[in-house]
């Protein structure tokens, strides 16, 4: 924990594991800017014991909020006709400390570990003579098409004889979209990282 100015830092709400996710996603809704880093869990439920996966709290019972939100929270945390799940403020000695935005960055790599993983786990082979365009990476501003390859990666010329295995899931990602349709071709602006 350390100092930061008050804009930029973030106050610590405390609730119940059960309520960790639900605080965090009801203060967001309000307009709170509010965070709780997420992961994937597989757990077993129902009857049958079926392996269902669920988010849960990396930091189950603390929920991140921004500091020039802390009045706000403070009424509301006291208001016995809150909104939201029940939560207090952290105090530690009778202040309410402020966690400076780099030092959430480890939390916030184990959210980007896991969305990694969540696009390492989909695969989805790319069709030959499709064309890419990579936007960024080591790869970036050049155009290629897709000679081969399967559901895991994809044989890319990019010209002059320079192919280049691709992993789909890279250039499959949220940013991943089609710009054209070109008869049988389909254009594909991807990033790889």
């Amino acid at each position: 924990m350390g100092r930061d100015s008050g804009a930029e830092g973030w106050c610590i709400l405390r609730t119940s594991p059960a309520r960790t996710l639900p605080l965090a996603a009801s203060l967001v809704a309000a307009g709170v800017e509010a965070w709780s880093p997420t992961q994937m869990v597989t757990r077993r439920m129902g009857r049958k014991r079926e392996r269902v996966e669920q988010a849960a709290p990396v930091t189950a019972t603390f929920v991140f909020a921004r500091v020039h939100h802390l009045a706000d929270l403070l009424a509301l945390a006291k208001s016995p006709t809150s909104p939201h799940p029940a939560f207090s403020v952290f105090r530690h000695r009778d202040r309410i400390p402020v966690v400076d935005n780099r030092s959430l960055n480890p939390l916030r790599a184990i959210e980007e570990r896991e969305r990694t993983r969540k696009m390492k786990a989909t695969r989805e082979a790319i069709p030959c003579g499709t064309r890419l365009r990579m936007e960024e990476g080591a790869f970036a501003g050049m155009t290629g098409v897709v000679e081969g390859g399967n559901e895991k990666e994809a044989m890319v010329n990019f010209g002059a004889g320079f192919v280049v295995k691709i992993a789909t899931w890279i250039v499959r990602t949220d940013r991943v979209h089609t710009v054209e349709k070109a008869g049988p071709e389909r254009v594909i602006s991807g990033i790889a990282d």
